[in-house]
């Protein structure tokens, strides 16, 4: 070995031929393992494991001593020239101690495919977007006598440092790296993990404009357009339909209401005393039944019901439709028929609903001495009780070939008379109170005077009704 004492050149053979006089206490001992720094009167001490650093590859030391080679000591510099197989090492003795560090740091290269890229502190490195594996090429020279910890961080994807001894730093890789800017941070820590020394290196992957996040918004949102566009197509298109469908539905309702109305008109043309008689029954039912508390598509159907409630008189033949004198009691049968009739004639309509009832039980009577069933209270329906009522009313007030309608208070005399017998009470009610109201204006209709007189019986009449 070759032993120096700071300051002075000795050269011994042996351990125990150190001048003991020497004031100086740090030895450098030089070895082909590198250099070897301990205090003078530990190894004197004889001890068999003293303490020492150790100043090699990893501490700066770059190169193999030379064995047997010249070695120079310059005392005003306090530097120690040693021959090594790569040069000259100079060791400044006076400031090598545990106290000082010295590092450099530093990225060598960025490989990223076939090719190495040149790493700068103060320039961005740009990777191609291709390539999503990096490999960095990281380096840390020590210059002093610590054995640090190193560390690294790639900001923008590793979210804590990777801290390592400093002779187990290598090549770092990183793969499926995105596209992005980053910044490659290089650092030694010391015995705390705090940072000592630290190099920064920005690293960006290039993006091409689909790795931009309004390139997402934009590629969702196009086909969302599009299928917003086709849909409001699609939608106005429906639209168009269910409209043409609606027009044909509501023409088809319009044809079906025109119908109604001609055979109506063509029902009351026939009995020529009874002009528009179903018109106005229809207005009386329609009435009722909104005061009763139907709904308007009820009030409509009724209505329409009413309209063809007589529709089996196209049936009777016209000598006793229009026979202007007391039918017999065989013509009153036939008369009568006018119901069932019309049932048979409407059993098909399914245009209107109730349409049958109307027509086959509005001569019911709430006592059961109506026809053509004989019904009592409730067993007639609905519908054929509205119509019941209003049918009989018009009877009595409408004007007729062979008289004037009747008076006005025997009118009402006789639906009071009739209430619970042979009209619906309830609806009897109804009709007096829209009477009262002038709801149902009467000389408005008819040009009826509540004051006029009449004072024929009405019971010829119902009987044609």
């Amino acid at each position: 070995y070759d032993i120096w004492v700071q300051g002075t050149e000795t050269g011994l053979h042996q351990e125990n031929d150190l001048p003991q006089e020497q004031e100086e206490e740090k030895l450098f001992i030089l070895s082909s393992a590198g250099i070897y720094i301990t205090n003078r009167d530990e190894l004197l001490s004889g001890k068999e494991n003293i303490s020492y650093d150790l100043l090699d590859v990893r501490r700066g030391l770059n190169g193999s001593l030379t064995p047997n080679a010249w070695i120079w000591f310059n005392p005003e510099q306090q530097e120690l020239y040693l021959p090594c197989d790569i040069g000259v090492f100079v060791l400044d003795t006076a400031s090598v101690s545990g106290a000082t560090q010295y590092y450099r740091m530093n990225v060598t290269g960025i490989k990223a495919g076939e090719t190495t890229y040149r790493a700068e502190r103060n320039a961005t490195t740009t990777i191609p977007r291709k390539e999503s594996r990096i490999e960095i090429l990281p380096e840390v020279i020590n210059y002093s006598v610590q054995d640090p910890n190193v560390g690294y961080k790639l900001e923008g994807f590793d979210t804590n440092w990777t801290i390592v001894p400093q002779n187990a730093l290598g090549s770092i890789v990183y793969s499926n790296l995105p596209t992005g800017d980053y910044v490659f941070r290089l650092a030694v820590f010391d015995n705390q993990n705090n940072i000592v020394a630290e190099r920064t290196y920005p690293i960006s992957r290039s993006k091409e404009m689909y790795d931009n996040n309004w390139f997402i918004f934009y590629i969702l949102s196009v086909p969302m357009f599009t299928v917003f566009w086709v849909t409001w197509l699609l939608l106005k298109r429906h639209e168009r339909k269910v409209k043409a469908q609606l027009a044909e539905a509501n023409r088809q309702v319009e044809m079906g209401k025109q119908t109604v109305r001609a055979i109506a008109k063509a029902v009351d043309a026939k009995d020529e005393r009874t002009g528009g008689h179903s018109t106005r029954v229809a207005l009386y039912s329609g009435k009722i039944a909104h005061k009763y508390g139907m709904d308007d598509k009820q009030c409509r159907e009724i209505e329409w019901a009413a309209q063809l409630h007589d529709i089996g008189k196209i049936a009777i033949p016209d000598a006793i439709l229009n026979k202007d004198s007391r039918l017999t009691d065989d013509e009153y049968a036939i008369m009568k028929s006018h119901t069932t009739k019309g049932a048979e004639i409407l059993k098909d309509f399914t245009l209107l609903d109730h349409v049958t009832e109307g027509a086959q039980y509005h001569h019911e009577r709430p006592d059961g001495r109506g026809y053509p069933q004989g019904l009592k209270g409730e067993e007639i329906p609905l519908y054929a009780r509205i119509i019941g009522v209003a049918d009989a009313f018009d009877a009595m007030t409408a004007n007729r070939v062979y008289r004037k309608q009747m008076d006005f208070g025997y009118v009402l005399g006789e639906l009071e008379k009739g209430r619970g017998t042979q009209f619906a009470p309830e609806f009897v009610d109804i009709l007096l109170e829209l009477i009262r109201t002038n709801e149902i204006d009467l000389n408005e209709l008819y040009g009826i005077k509540k004051e006029d007189n009449g004072a024929e019986s009405g019971k010829q009449e119902e009987e044609k009704a």
